[in-house]
């Protein structure tokens, strides 16, 4: 196994001058980000930041997050990439739950890092990922500007961290059926072996153009910058969705790679979007991954994108990657997520733990590659959820009888909304902070253009004035932007079963 990070010094020796990393009008080269990469990890590892250390980065994209990331690696040290979309809350919760004490911010984010961590001692150092940085300096020990550590290191030796391919590379958050994000552990191993077979998979080659749409603190964005790397390629970051600049990426940075959660393709193909309207002959392929792509999307994606080639996926963060489904079996599996990935073994059981038969739906569990260790500092969950080399992923599906899988949903109520899992308890739980609601359930249900949206169902006080603007206002400032309902139904009491739960079923 080679680190990941040693990709990045292989090509950067190779083709010092090929274009790396774009991020708009700024663009560096692998000869570039690898000299800023290495005097970062001397500035880390000069403060002492080592193995088995966690190290937070909280910003939109950047040329520089990329940097901070490949040094961090380098150093040694655990990358925790945090959702840029996470609030207060959220944000406190992933720093102290991994015991961040190094922190890369930009002045995007700088306020609601005053507002969740201003004040406290769990933060040793920020660094601002921006040339300068809207934070007050009283509120933190100590802040540096990365621009100005980056020349101060300029040409010092680097002594390279020796480490296992067991070793913990990264930490990535997700929600869960319950309560705040659960640490997800990626080792070394995982991310090499991650990065290898998707480029096998995929033909990625040098000549390859990705664009990147979603934070690295998503697996396949992270995914898709070390496959970049691998294979001595460029990776394109986008920093507005807007159909209109999307299309305009595609067609001025000559993208060949596209990979996107169904929810953002059902945005481009909107009536208004100019997506439709425009050919992209440099696109070799996209990959599609996340909650199920509508048939007639994929039609018509197909129809637009005549000559390029369609990859629709199955993965979840805990083993990155499950199945592909290659393009000659789009029409003759129509439906299905694909084969598993090389090294992969997938079954699917019932709930006493048999094996089903082909065609019958139970619950799906994955071995072999790309199985994370576990959720950090959560032993009970990981015994639950990594059973005898075994992911129990959570999710229903069938395998035919020739071996594809057909995915049929989750079972633990986790709602799938834009790519991300969404726990309904965590969005309750903010609708409740207002004092006017006695009762709130949340679900998902069907959007035609996005793929699922995110209802809430409430019952208030009587004489209550509030509105479904006060509740969807006062989750965009309480939560990440794909947790925040779309729907509100007020009802005069919720629908409850026998047993006195709410019955989610009654509620669509």
């Amino acid at each position: 196994m080679q680190p990941v990070h040693e990709f990045l010094g292989r090509t950067a020796t190779d083709n010092p001058d090929k274009e790396a990393v774009v991020c708009g009008a700024n663009r560096m080269s692998y000869g570039a980000l690898d000299e800023a990469a290495t005097a970062l990890a001397a500035f880390l590892t000069s403060r002492g930041i080592g193995q088995g250390d966690r190290v937070g980065i909280f910003g939109s994209k950047s040329v520089e997050e990329v940097v901070a990331l490949f040094a961090i690696l380098r150093a040694g040290a655990a990358v925790v990439h945090i959702n840029p979309q996470y609030r207060d809350a959220h944000l406190r919760h992933v720093i102290t739950d991994c015991g961040i004490k190094t922190l890369f911010v930009d002045n995007s984010r700088a306020r609601i890092l005053a507002s969740a961590c201003g004040g406290q001692d769990s933060l040793e150092l920020v660094i601002s990922l921006s040339d300068e940085i809207k934070l007050d300096a009283d509120a933190f020990p100590e802040i540096a500007i990365l621009g100005d550590i980056l020349r101060s290191q300029s040409g010092k030796s680097f002594q390279p961290v020796e480490f296992g391919s067991d070793d913990l590379a990264s930490i990535i958050y997700t929600s869960g059926s319950t309560g705040m994000p659960k640490g997800i552990m990626v080792t070394h191993q995982i991310l090499y072996d991650s990065t290898v077979t998707s480029a096998e998979v995929l033909e990625n080659n040098a000549d390859d153009r990705i664009i990147s749409v979603t934070p690295f603190s998503f697996d396949g964005a992270l995914s898709q910058l070390l496959t970049a790397v691998f294979v001595g390629g460029t990776l394109v970051q986008q920093r507005s969705n807007f159909p209109k600049d999307i299309v305009d990426t595609l067609r001025d940075e000559r993208i060949t790679g596209f990979h996107a959660v169904p929810s953002l393709w059902g945005v481009l193909l909107q009536e208004r979007s100019p997506f439709p309207q425009h050919g992209y002959p440099d696109l070799r392929y996209v990959s599609i991954i996340g909650e199920v792509l509508p048939p007639k999307h994929l039609a018509r994606l197909r129809a637009i994108l005549s000559t390029t080639q369609f990859y629709l996926m199955y993965g979840t963060t805990e083993a990155f990657r499950s199945t592909y489904l290659p393009p000659a079996d789009l029409d003759r599996k129509t439906g299905s997520a694909g084969i598993p990935f090389p090294g992969v073994t997938l079954e699917v059981v019932d709930d006493a733990g048999h094996p089903c038969a082909a065609g019958e739906t139970g619950m799906l569990l994955h071995s072999g590659a790309f199985v994370s260790p576990g959720y950090w500092n959560d032993t009970e969950r990981t015994a639950a959820t990594f059973v005898d080399g075994w992911l129990h992923t959570g999710d229903q599906a069938s395998i035919d009888a020739d071996g594809y899988l057909y995915y049929a949903g989750r079972r633990d109520g986790l709602i799938k909304a834009q790519g991300f899992r969404v726990s309904p308890e965590e969005v309750e739980t903010s609708i409740f902070e207002l004092d006017s609601v006695v009762e709130a359930a949340v679900i998902g249900v069907p959007a035609p253009e996005i793929g699922t949206a995110i209802k809430a169902v409430v019952v208030l006080q009587a004489g209550a004035a509030t509105t479904d603007k006060d509740i969807i206002g006062h989750c965009r400032r309480q939560l990440p932007h794909y947790m925040v309902p779309s729907i509100v139904e007020f009802r005069p009491e919720l629908p409850k079963t026998n047993g006195h739960k709410v019955n989610r079923a009654a509620l669509v």
